[in-house]
């Protein structure tokens, strides 16, 4: 069906002037030979093209792992070898920094935020937990919905 296609359009796009009654059968053949050479090397390239994707998608899993791995050691220079580890696992401990959930976690889904005279305290919401700290520091968190 897709090689019928591809032969109507080209017929159409290359042969705009020519219609197929004008045409004497030694001309026809002759584009028609054309035609199905063009068609042939499309039909090549677009299996060459395949190849190229099927090795490209074997790469992805060594990519991931070089990210990830790119990750940890710039979370291990940030916070030392022991921090550095848990926040590239995303790890949550109590007493970890703000920032360090951040950079396990990512941005998350929703913030609130309370100022009162006894300190900041913040919720930090990640679908269906929910991050608390006082002063930036991680004091509590909760699984689940919200009650």
């Amino acid at each position: 069906m897709i090689n019928r296609i591809l032969f109507l359009l080209f017929c159409f796009y290359f042969f705009p002037a020519i219609s197929f009654a004008q045409m004497t059968p030694e001309n026809f053949n002759k584009e028609f030979k054309s035609l199905t050479e063009k068609k042939d090397k499309l039909n090549a390239e677009i299996e060459e093209l395949k190849s190229d994707i099927d090795s490209m998608n074997l790469l992805i899993p060594e990519l991931k792992l070089k990210v990830e791995t790119g990750y940890r050691e710039l979370y291990i220079m940030k916070y030392g070898k022991k921090f550095g580890r848990r926040v590239a696992q995303k790890q949550i401990w109590k007493g970890m920094k703000d920032e360090m959930v951040k950079d396990g976690w990512g941005k998350p889904d929703r913030m609130d935020k309370n100022v009162e005279p006894w300190g900041v305290f913040t919720q930090w919401y990640y679908g269906d937990i929910i991050f608390f700290f006082k002063n930036g520091e991680l004091i509590d968190w909760q699984e689940g919905p919200e009650k």
